[in-house]
């Protein structure tokens, strides 16, 4: 007979094998949000930049089933003539952004403002003053719409 010390490592070596540390909950605090270090990313296309310069940063700070980042632009207008390619959701962190629909309809957003850009939206995207903004995108509907 084996000991029951043995029976018991080996019982609790098989259950902690199992085990897998569970996901942390990622807090999406605007304070915190306001302060993370983004990285340059390439400039949007020049042809669709209407106004200003496109100086890009960003951030991902969650990629799952949902892409999570944070994005930062230079003042710019930027056309949207081709449908926008997914869904995404967006909070306003700094700066404003005023969307202009093809029909002519205006709205002005502003810090802890939050909006839904629909897949296929046109019009444009302005942003007077140094813009910054967390979107939530779904991953596959991200790297289709690429």
């Amino acid at each position: 007979m084996r000991s029951p010390c043995l029976l018991i490592a080996l019982f609790l070596a098989a259950v902690s094998f199992g085990a897998q540390a569970a996901p942390e909950i990622l807090p999406l605090d605007a304070d915190e949000l306001r302060q993370i270090k983004l990285e340059s990313t390439p400039p949007f296309p020049a042809e669709i930049i209407l106004e200003g310069e496109s100086e890009n940063w960003e951030s991902v700070i969650h990629q799952g089933q949902f892409v999570v980042s944070v994005f930062e632009a230079s003042p710019a207008v930027i056309d949207v003539s081709e449908p926008f390619p997914y869904d995404e959701f967006v909070l306003v962190l700094e700066g404003e952004v005023i969307l202009t629909s093809i029909d002519g309809g205006s709205r002005t957003y502003n810090p802890g403002d939050t909006f839904l850009v629909p897949k296929g939206w046109l019009g444009t995207w302005a942003m007077p003053v140094k813009y910054r903004e967390m979107v939530i995108i779904e991953s596959d509907a991200l790297l289709t719409g690429e």
